[in-house]
């Protein structure tokens, strides 16, 4: 069987505003999800995962999924979306394993699942381009969060390292090989993005134009946030994205009393800056640290589990 695999993501700048054509910049992640696949001499789809499940389904009995109701739907969805489009008669058999923790939201595992996946159907049919990755795969997810999704994330998974994306017309720019002290800090609170954007959906509809202001505001710091990593100003890249997470938690309200003392205890004990990442109100925060505090923030950390891995990795 051939291994391929697609990184997770975390949200340096701009989530939630992303999905009202603002611009965000997000970094693949050294955690990935895992596909190995081989084709099959007869029609069968034999499927496996460890945080999805399995199933075996002949490629005639593929259908669409209008609506996921199980972790494997998604799944089901996109190899029979595939199959159907162009017409494949040969069966597979796919593994699927990940070391991005499925619960916890923020970096971005259902992404990760949709680019590996893809990756290993490609390997084997080549039939989608990379360039093409975001439109084949941005309706699975907007099913996945309820109708709403900029799928701005896709872009970090297919291409790696870190990406500035805005939607509506698409913008995209690979922002080249950086390296960013950051550790990833997980409440262990399960997040719903699907939840999260159509609480801030309502709060649009309610006050539009104070919620442009608010998307404006952080589309002002995503912007400064590009400057800074650049130049490695980490100060200044810190103060903007502790300003992002105030945005999130005080104006937008998706983020949560757990996230707010991870912020809030990361920068009393030296850390450079701290906000929520991905939708919120649970799911992770991402800290930039000074090397020589790391261990003493990582210590009074000890109420959530701490992630440190290579951010704004490739996908070669």
């Amino acid at each position: 069987m051939t291994l391929i695999s697609a990184p997770g993501n975390i949200f340096l700048f701009g989530e939630h505003a992303v999905v009202y054509g603002k611009t965000g910049i997000i970094a693949a992640i050294g955690m990935k999800t895992y596909c190995e696949i081989e084709k099959r001499e007869d029609s069968l789809i034999n499927v496996s995962s460890e945080g999805y499940g399995r199933f075996e389904l002949k490629i005639e009995e593929l259908r669409e999924i209008s609506e996921y109701k199980e972790r494997m739907d998604l799944i089901k969805d996109l190899i029979s979306t595939y199959f159907k489009k162009f017409e494949i008669e040969e069966g597979i058999n796919l593994k699927i394993s990940s070391d991005i923790p499925k619960d916890s939201g923020g970096m971005s595992s259902s992404t990760a699942v949709l680019c590996s996946v893809l990756n290993a159907l490609n390997k084997v049919f080549q039939k989608v381009d990379k360039k093409d990755y975001y439109n084949f795969l941005i309706p699975f997810q907007r099913k996945i969060h309820g109708g709403s999704a900029s799928g701005v994330e896709l872009f970090s998974s297919t291409f790696g390292g870190y990406n500035k994306v805005k939607i509506n017309p698409i913008e995209y720019k690979n922002l080249g090989k950086l390296e960013l002290p950051i550790l990833i800090a997980d409440t262990g609170i399960e997040a719903n993005t699907a939840e999260t954007v159509s609480y801030v959906r309502k709060g649009y509809e309610l006050d539009k134009r104070s919620y442009e202001e608010i998307f404006d505001e952080i589309e002002k710091l995503v912007l400064e946030g590009e400057k800074a990593i650049k130049s490695k100003d980490f100060i200044k890249l810190g103060n903007l994205m502790f300003e992002n997470h105030n945005l999130l938690a005080k104006e937008l309200g998706v983020s949560h009393p757990k996230l707010n003392k991870i912020v809030r205890v990361a920068m009393e004990n030296g850390a450079y800056g701290a906000k929520l990442s991905g939708g919120g109100k649970g799911g992770v925060a991402i800290i930039l640290v000074d090397k020589k505090k790391e261990e003493k923030i990582i210590e009074k950390l000890d109420f959530c589990k701490i992630y440190k891995t290579e951010i704004g990795v490739s996908t070669d």
